[in-house]
C-alpha cells in the first residue's frame, strides 16, 4: 500500500507521491556517510498527523493511552526533503568535536563505550555539535524540528509505534531487558531493528534533543512547524532507558509522546540525532497566552482595609466555597486526582499566590505545578491553573520566597520519581505575572546534591536559605546564596546524621534574633527540633513540644511582623482535639505559649503566609485555604 494510503504530497517545487518504505530503503541514493562516519538517510517531503486526541483526556482511562500535551492532532506538512541521522550521535562521533567529554564516560555505569549514544549533553552543547559538523562538512546540520523527528520516526505509519499499536523489549530499549529485568544503561546505537524508513533506536536508548521550543500544540494544519518563539523547555522526543514509577515505561516511547528538558539539564538519558538540510524558515508560533493566575495582573493593587486586628477573624476559603478549584476529571495539563504540597506567599502587589504540585501519581512522570490568585479585594481564589511544567519531567515541591519585591520559585526536576533532582530556581520581578527561565542552581550530579526544597527564608543579612531533603532522604541540608540567588553553596551539616540517623525529614526552618536557625523536621515522636548557630554546617538536636508528624504531612512555621514565631503542624497526639493545630511563641520559640485547633481542612503539606495588613494566610494540600489574624491565634 502506498504510504499514507497514495496521497499527493506537496514539495516546494512539485507534488510527489512518497516511496514504498522498502522502495526508499533499496535507493542507495537516499544514503550516505560523513567524514566522522555519521551515516544519514535522506527523507522525502510529506505529511502525517502529529499528535493524538482532539482536547485532553477526560477520564483516567482515556490519559492512560495518550497525554494531555499530544492534543489538538493535527496533519503537519513537510514541504522539504531532509536527511537525519540513522543512528544517535555515539561517543566516538561526539569526541571528535570535544575531547573532554571522554571524562563522563561510564559515569554511573552509563555510555561506557565508542558507540553507544552519548550523554550529558547540554541543548547548547548539541547545537554546537551541529554547527562544528557544518564547518566541518561544508553542509548545514542542525537538530531536527520536532515535526521532523515525529515524521521520521512515523516513517508512514499511523500506530503508537513505528512497529504497531505495542511496543516489546525485543524492539526497543525503554530501561527493560528481555527477561523483564531493569537495564539501567543505555546499548550501543542499532541494537534492534530499525523502523520502515532504517533509522534506529527512534523509540528508547537515549531521549532526542530537538531543535523547538516545547510548548501547547494548536489547531489546525501547519507546514514545516518549528515550535515557540521562546519558552522553558526544549522538545525532549523518542524517551530513553530511565525509570519510571507507577506507570508503562513504554507509554512515554510512543512516536506522539513529547517530552522536554531544561536547556542545561545534561543527564545520563538524553542525547540528540542530526539533520542535514537548512532550517525551515517558517516562523515560529507566538507564546502562549498566560494561565489564568498570570492574567491581568496589577501591579498597583491596594487590599482592602482589613478587620478589626483587636478582634479575632477567621474565614474557611473552603468551606465558604471560595477557595480554588479544578473541575472533576481533569486530565492535564492540571489534574484533579492528586493535589498536595503547598507553597503561598504574598505578593508586592499584595495579591495571595498559592502553588501546589497537580498530578495523578506522586513519583509519576505527569506531576506539574498548578496555581491559584487570591487578588487584592477580591474575596475568592482564582480557578486553578498551570503554573509549571517541564514536559515527562516530575517538577516537585514547590517553594516561594518573597524578598522585597522578587519572589523567587525554587523546585526540583527529577528524573527518579522525586529523587535524581536537579534544584530550579525561577524569578519574579512582577507580582508573579511573569517569570525569569527556569536555572539549575543545584545539578543533580553534583556530589553534594539533594532533592526537594522543603521551606525558605531571607536572613536578616540578606542571605537566602533554603531547607531540602536529600537525594533519596539520606543527607537533609541547607542551601544558602549570599547574592540574591546569583551563587549557591550547600552547608555541610546532614540534619539525619546529627538526629542519629532517624528517618527525619521535610525542615521547616526559621531565624532567631540571635541569627541562629531553628529546624523543625517531619518523623519521630516527640518532633525533632535542631539549632544551628553557623549557618547548616553543624546543628543540635533536641526533642520539640510538638508531636511527631508522619507521611502526608509537612509542618510550617513563620516569625510574624509582632515577632511572635507560629508553627502550623498536624495535631497527631490529640493536643488540641486532632486535625492542625497552630502554635505560638513569644520567646524566640524557646516556649510555646498558645495552642488551638484549626477549624478547617488544612492539613497534609502545609505552608503560611502574612500580609503587610497583617493577615495569616494558611495553606494545605487538596486546595483547602484558610485566614485569619494574629488575634484569632491568641484567642480561645
Amino acid at each position: 500500500m502506498p504510504w499514507l494510503s497514495g496521497i499527493l504530497l506537496s514539495s516546494c517545487l512539485a507534488l510527489v507521491c512518497v516511496a514504498e518504505p522498502k522502495t526508499l530503503l533499496a535507493r542507495d541514493s537516499e544514503s550516505f556517510t560523513t567524514s566522522i562516519g555519521m551515516k544519514f538517510r535522506r527523507l522525502p517531503a510529506g505529511e502525517f498527523i502529529r499528535g493524538t486526541g482532539k482536547k485532553a483526556p477526560a477520564s483516567r482511562a482515556e490519559w492512560l493511552t495518550r497525554d494531555p500535551d499530544e492534543s489538538p492532532a493535527h496533519r503537519v506538512k513537510i514541504s522539504q526533503p531532509f536527511a537525519i541521522g540513522i543512528y544517535e550521535v555515539t561517543n566516538a562521533q561526539y569526541e571528535q568535536f570535544d575531547s573532554e567529554h571522554k571524562n563522563l564516560r561510564g559515569k554511573y555505569g552509563n555510555a561506557e563505550r565508542d558507540d553507544d549514544p552519548v550523554t550529558y549533553v547540554t541543548w547548547q552543547q548539541a547545537v554546537a555539535f551541529c554547527e562544528w559538523l557544518s564547518k566541518k562538512e561544508g553542509k548545514p546540520y542542525r537538530l531536527p524540528t520536532e515535526a521532523e523527528w515525529e515524521y521520521a520516526c512515523r516513517a508512514g505509519t499511523t500506530t503508537s509505534y513505528a512497529f504497531g499499536d505495542k511496543l516489546g523489549p525485543d524492539q526497543a530499549h525503554y530501561g527493560i531487558d528481555k527477561t523483564g529485568k531493569r537495564l539501567d544503561k543505555p546499548l550501543p546505537v542499532g541494537s534492534f531493528a530499525p523502523n520502515a524508513w532504517g533509522l534506529y533506536d527512534m523509540h528508547g536508548n537515549v531521549a532526542e534533543w530537538c531543535y523547538d521550543w516545547y510548548g501547547p500544540y494548536e489547531a489546525g494544519e501547519q507546514i514545516d512547524p518549528i515550535g515557540r518563539e521562546d519558552g522553558e523547555a526544549r522538545v525532549v522526543r523518542g524517551w530513553s532507558y530511565q525509570p519510571t514509577r507507577g506507570q508503562n515505561p513504554a507509554h512515554f516511547a510512543r512516536s506522539a509522546n513529547r517530552s522536554g528538558h531544561v536547556p542545561e539539564d545534561a543527564n545520563r538519558y538524553t542525547g540528540f540525532r542530526v539533520v542535514q538540510g537548512p532550517l525551515p524558515k517558517t516562523k515560529p508560533l507566538p507564546i502562549a497566552p498566560p494561565a489564568l493566575h498570570a492574567r491581568e495582573v496589577k501591579q498597583d493593587s491596594k487590599r482592602p482595609v482589613p478587620p478589626d486586628p483587636t478582634k479575632p477573624y477567621f474565614l474557611d476559603f473552603t468551606a465558604a466555597k471560595k477557595g480554588p478549584t479544578i473541575p472533576p476529571n481533569t486530565y492535564g495539563p492540571i489534574y484533579s486526582h492528586h493535589n498536595h504540597f503547598s507553597a503561598c506567599c504574598v505578593c508586592p502587589n499584595g495579591d495571595i499566590l498559592a502553588v501546589w504540585y497537580s498530578c495523578v501519581g506522586e513519583p509519576d512522570r505527569q506531576l506539574v505545578q498548578a496555581a491559584s490568585r487570591l487578588r487584592a479585594g477580591a474575596d475568592r481564589w482564582d480557578e486553578a491553573s498551570l503554573f509549571f511544567m517541564i514536559p515527562d519531567v516530575n517538577v516537585h515541591a514547590p517553594v516561594l520566597l518573597r524578598d522585597g519585591q522578587r519572589i523567587y520559585h525554587f523546585c526540583t526536576l527529577s528524573l527518579h520519581g522525586w529523587d535524581y533532582a536537579a534544584n530550579m530556581m525561577r524569578i519574579s520581578e512582577d507580582s508573579g505575572a511573569t517569570w525569569s527561565k527556569p536555572r539549575v542552581i543545584l545539578s543533580r550530579d553534583d556530589p553534594n546534591s539533594l532533592s526537594q526544597p522543603c521551606s525558605a527564608i531571607v536572613a536578616k543579612d540578606g542571605t537566602l536559605i533554603v531547607a531540602c531533603d536529600g537525594q533519596v532522604h539520606v543527607d537533609e541540608k541547607l542551601m544558602l546564596s549570599p547574592d540574591k540567588g546569583k551563587t549557591w553553596r550547600v552547608a555541610k551539616g546532614d540534619m539525619r546524621k546529627t538526629a542519629g540517623g532517624r528517618y527525619v525529614i521535610h525542615p521547616a526552618i526559621f531565624e532567631r534574633k540571635d541569627g541562629a536557625i531553628v529546624n523543625f523536621l517531619r518523623g519521630p515522636h516527640p518532633m525533632p527540633m535542631q539549632i544551628s548557630k553557623d549557618r547548616g554546617d553543624t546543628w543540635e538536636t533536641s526533642n520539640s513540644v510538638f508531636p511527631g508528624i508522619g507521611g502526608g504531612q509537612k509542618s510550617a512555621v513563620l516569625r510574624l511582623q509582632s515577632g511572635a514565631v507560629l508553627m502550623l503542624t498536624a495535631d497527631t497526639r490529640n493536643k488540641v482535639g486532632g486535625g492542625t493545630m497552630v502554635a505560638l511563641s513569644d520567646d524566640d520559640g524557646q516556649t510555646w505559649g498558645h495552642f488551638r485547633k484549626v477549624p478547617a481542612s488544612v492539613g497534609g503539606y502545609m505552608s503560611v503566609c502574612q500580609a503587610e495588613d497583617g493577615l495569616i494566610y494558611l495553606v494545605g494540600s487538596r486546595l483547602h485555604m484558610a485566614v485569619c489574624n494574629e488575634a484569632w491565634l491568641r484567642s480561645k
